[in-house]
């Protein structure tokens, strides 16, 4: 009979099995569904993570915000084994849309050049940041790290090895410069042949010598060291360098100087290309003045031979991602700008508290506050003789007499009532607003006199100013 396999239950299973799968269900979730937990995160991407031996790769390193940045954002130092690293200090700011949802976001990048072949890893990569949380403006400072990326660096393929010397490069031109006219030399001449080099996608380090090519038998050659210079421009790395070979002219006759070739490969075609600089036939007179070639060799030998320095040319000093110039220009702009809102904002203040100050004053507002005043005895008496001191026209100091010179004695009478009765007990709702309302009543009967009042105090004044 065939055996019968046993089946475990999940109760028989062992435990180290179950919590494996445990772990591996919950390590495939969170890989499934990325979630942005910080309100700062980053990321960091390989332009290429496969390149030969010199071919370039760009590092790119993206921080996002939920919100906003408050500073300038601090990127660490990105260090790689067997690389020459170029950073790029262009950052660029945007908007950048992640899983259908636009950040605010900064970019910064750096070129890497990997000199050995092998496997390596970009290591994590830190960034500082300052930038509130979602629903406040008070700003966090925030230090996050970016995941490690892996690459790959392969080795001179073969068929290439036999072509001589291994150069990467998306472009390269080629030129010399002849110290004297190749159509008039003799023996004993000292020529000088300047040959430069400029490379597209490279460093000048990698720029190969030429000067191999440049021997000849008929002349003393006197090769210097290239001078170097990196001419990097806008997003890429570029290089020149300039190559000097001194002849010391020592036999008569037709000669060729021989061709110069140049090759390199070409990453983004995948071709090998050659420049080339064409041979140049000349012929060399004699010279009868042969005892002047040990002096001038001696010399030679003495001063040609010197080191070639790199020189570095960069752009401007470059802030958020602008020129020095251009940031100090928005800076003094923006200072100018508050200067002349704090300027108007105080002028403003000055005008509209010295307007407060005319109406807190005013008669109208003491009119507002007796009609809004309550029931209470002194409350109300307080807001109405404050009113009635307010007023320009005013018979008498009393409220009662002055109705009464009026001819309101009805209104006169409910006043005199009113106020009898306010010494003795409280005052009676229906008595306020009876005075409210004959006070009301009063006011506009007198405000013509009111403004006769104020037109005769004005016509005063410029009589007296005449």
């Amino acid at each position: 009979m065939p055996n019968k396999q046993k089946k475990i239950s999940p109760q028989k299973m062992p435990h180290k099995f179950l919590w494996a799968n445990i772990l591996l269900i919950f390590i495939l979730l969170l890989s499934a569904t990325p979630k942005v937990e910080s309100q700062v995160f980053a990321n960091i991407n390989l332009s290429r993570d496969k390149v030969y031996v010199q071919e370039p790769f760009r590092v790119t390193i993206t921080v996002y915000t939920k919100t906003w940045f408050t500073a300038p954002v601090e990127f660490g130092n990105l260090q790689i084994p067997n690389a020459f690293i170029i950073p790029f200090d262009d950052t660029q700011p945007g908007m950048f849309t992640i899983g259908g949802k636009q950040y605010p976001g900064i970019q910064f990048y750096y070129i890497v050049f990997p000199y050995k072949a092998g496997n390596f890893t970009v290591p994590a990569f830190e960034v500082t940041a300052q930038s509130p949380p979602e629903g406040s403006s008070t700003s966090r400072k925030i230090v996050i790290k970016t995941p490690p990326q892996s690459f790959e660096v392969k080795d001179v393929p073969e068929k290439l090895k036999a072509k001589g010397a291994w150069f990467v490069a998306k472009g390269v031109s080629i030129r010399e410069n002849w110290s004297h006219d190749l159509q008039t030399l003799k023996v004993g001449d000292v020529l000088k042949r300047t040959i430069t080099i400029d490379a597209k996608g490279t460093l000048p380090q990698f720029i190969p010598a030429v000067t191999d090519q440049t021997e000849v038998k008929w002349a003393s050659t006197y090769p210097q060291d290239p001078i170097l210079t990196d001419t990097r421009a806008g997003g890429d790395a570029n290089g020149r360098s300039v190559q000097t070979i001194t002849y010391l002219l020592e036999k008569a006759g037709n000669y060729t100087i021989p061709e110069i070739n140049l090759s390199f490969w070409n990453p983004y075609s995948s071709k090998i290309n050659t420049q080339s600089l064409k041979e140049e036939k000349i012929h060399v007179a004699d010279n009868p003045d042969l005892g002047i070639l040990t002096t001038l060799k001696d010399s030679l030998d003495a001063t040609v031979s010197k080191t070639g320095k790199a020189e570095e040319t960069h752009g401007p000093l470059r802030i958020l991602g602008m020129p020095w110039y251009y940031f100090a220009a928005i800076v003094i702009g923006i200072l100018l700008l508050v200067y002349i809102l704090i300027r108007f904002s105080i002028k403003g203040y000055r005008i509209l508290s010295a307007r407060r100050k005319k109406y807190l004053a005013s008669e109208a507002y003491k009119f507002r506050q007796f009609i809004h005043s309550g029931d209470n005895n002194k409350d109300f008496l307080n807001a109405l003789y404050a009113w009635w001191d307010s007023l320009k026209y005013r018979p008498s100091a009393s409220v009662s007499d002055s109705l009464i010179e009026t001819n309101n004695a009805q209104d006169a009478y409910i006043v005199e009532s009113f106020m009898d009765q306010s010494l003795n007990s409280q005052i009676v709702a229906d008595k306020v607003k009876d005075v409210k309302r004959v006070m009301e009543k009063y006011r506009k009967e007198n405000d013509d006199r009111d403004l006769d009042e104020d037109k005769g105090v004005n016509e005063e004044q410029k009589i007296k100013s005449i």
